[in-house]
């Protein structure tokens, strides 16, 4: 069944819940952006026969590798940050494929799709 016409109450549906992607990607990304980057490794050493273990974190900073040591106390709480860190992006990677489909069906040109949009 072909539609003729586009439904002036389907556009702004449409068009309302294309408004509200883009208002809670940009709270995710900023979300985002307030947990530490890098990841979590643990190195261990063997002196004689003890062996040591200890976590740091990894994250680039200006082009350059920086390792970070995590001390023991600090590891549960970083250990939070990092999975919801990684939540966060998860659905931000849902929001930006949810747009895109809205925008295609929106037929939004290119020039008007703006990446982080603004809370109103």
């Amino acid at each position: 069944m072909k539609v003729a016409e586009n439904d002036a109450v389907v556009q702004g549906m449409l068009q309302d819940e294309h408004e509200r992607c883009r208002v809670a990607l940009g709270a995710l990304e900023r979300k985002v952006d307030g947990y530490p980057k890098g990841a979590l490794n643990v190195r261990v050493k063997q002196v004689r026969e003890r062996r040591y273990s200890y976590h740091y974190l990894v994250a680039r900073e200006g082009g350059r590798v920086v390792n970070r040591h995590i001390p023991k106390a600090e590891l549960p709480t970083l250990q939070k940050q990092l999975k919801e860190r990684d939540r966060c992006r998860e659905e931000i990677r849902s929001y930006k494929s949810r747009i895109a489909y809205l925008e295609k069906l929106l037929r939004i040109p290119r020039g008007k799709r703006s990446p982080r949009a603004q809370p109103a």
